[in-house]
């Protein structure tokens, strides 16, 4: 029987604590994830986040290949 890959798609506070994973203070906070979901239809990250009625999930690897995707600002 084949076993099931863990799903890409994260919640919110999902995202946030595996991103966090060993951070103090925590490099991401849910409120900063929420903005960047409020305007991901004009950042880019609107490919990698589904709507599904008021849940919000995202995908994991495509977050992060957007967020190295972005410039580096000194």
């Amino acid at each position: 029987m084949a076993t099931a890959s863990p799903s890409p798609w994260r919640s919110v506070a999902a995202l946030c604590t595996r991103l966090n994973e060993g951070s103090d203070p925590p490099t991401f906070t849910d409120d900063s994830i929420r903005h960047l979901l409020r305007h991901a239809a004009t950042n880019g990250l609107g490919e990698h986040v589904r709507r599904l009625g008021a849940k919000i999930v995202i995908n994991e690897e495509g977050f992060l290949g957007w967020l190295n995707a972005q410039p580096r600002r000194s």
